[in-house]
C-alpha cells in the first residue's frame, strides 16, 4: 500500500452502474479528479470496479476509511482500497481490449465494401437493426474508448452502421449527406420549434452546464461550436 497515493479501488457495485452513479458515490467523501470503470477484456462489459482519483492523499485515505463495506441497495458492499497513482489518461491503443469480431467475407475484386456490406444487411429487419444500434450506443456511452478505436480500426463497421441507420428509419441520405459534407442549414430549413431549442442551448452559462454529466456536458460544447461556425445557419437571429 502506498499511503501518498491519491488513488483508491473502488469495487463490488452492480456491473450496470453508470460512471456518473459511481462519481456520486465516490464525491460523497470529496471532491474527485477522475474516474475509469474497469471493462472485461473479453466482453467489453463493466467489472464492477473503477478507480478513483482524488488529487490529494487525505481525501484518498478518508474514501477507504468511509466507503470500504458500506452497503448497497443491492445489498452487497463496496470494496474501496488505496492503489499505487494510476495515470487515468494513460491508456493507448495497445490497453484498449476489443470485443471479438466475426470472420470477414472476401470481397472480389470487382466489389467494394460499400456493395458487400449493404447486400448483407438486406435480410436485417427495421427491429433487429435498431437493436444493434442500441447495442453500440450502449458500448460507445460505457466504452467510449474502445468504441472509437473499434470504428477507427474496422472503418466498414461504420459502414454497416450507416446502412442499419437507413434500415431502421433513425435517419435518412439527407441528414448522411449533411453529415459527410458539412453543408451549412440554411434558417428557412429549420422549424421554429429547432432554432428555439438551438437557442436555448446556446444561452445555457457554464454554471448550467456543470451540473449536467460529463457526456451531457461534451455534447452541449460541441452544440454550442457548431452554433458559432454557422453549422445550424444564423439561428442567433430573431425570429
Amino acid at each position: 500500500m502506498d499511503s501518498k497515493s491519491t488513488c483508491v479501488s473502488l469495487g463490488k457495485f452492480p456491473f450496470d452502474y453508470t460512471e456518473e452513479q459511481v462519481r456520486e458515490i465516490a464525491k460523497s467523501v470529496g471532491p474527485v479528479l477522475d474516474v475509469k470503470l474497469l471493462f472485461d477484456e473479453l466482453t467489453g462489459k463493466s467489472k464492477g470496479y473503477a478507480i478513483i482519483n482524488y488529487g490529494d492523499i487525505e481525501t484518498a485515505g478518508s474514501a477507504v476509511r468511509n466507503l470500504n463495506y458500506t452497503s448497497l441497495p443491492n445489498g452487497r458492499f463496496l470494496k474501496c482500497s488505496i492503489i499505487n497513482d494510476y495515470d487515468l489518461n494513460s491508456e493507448n491503443e495497445e490497453t484498449i481490449k476489443l470485443p471479438p469480431l466475426p470472420l470477414g467475407i472476401q470481397i472480389h475484386p470487382n466489389q467494394n465494401a460499400s456493395q458487400v456490406i449493404s447486400s448483407i444487411l438486406t435480410n436485417i429487419d427495421s427491429n433487429s437493426a435498431l437493436q444493434i444500434l442500441k447495442e453500440i450506443k450502449n458500448m460507445s456511452i460505457e466504452n467510449p474508448k474502445g468504441t472509437k478505436l473499434l470504428l477507427e480500426r474496422f472503418p466498414q463497421l461504420s459502414l454497416a452502421l450507416v446502412e442499419l441507420g437507413l434500415i431502421s428509419n433513425t435517419t435518412n441520405h439527407e441528414l448522411i449527406e449533411l453529415t459527410l459534407n458539412k453543408k451549412q442549414i440554411e434558417l428557412k430549413e429549420l422549424s421554429i420549434d429547432h432554432v428555439k431549442l438551438l437557442q436555448s442551448v446556446n444561452e445555457l452559462t457554464n454554471e448550467e452546464i456543470e451540473e449536467l454529466n460529463e457526456n451531457q456536458q461534451n455534447i452541449i460544447k460541441q452544440i454550442k461550436e457548431e452554433i458559432e461556425k454557422g453549422s445550424y445557419g444564423e439561428i442567433l437571429v430573431e425570429i
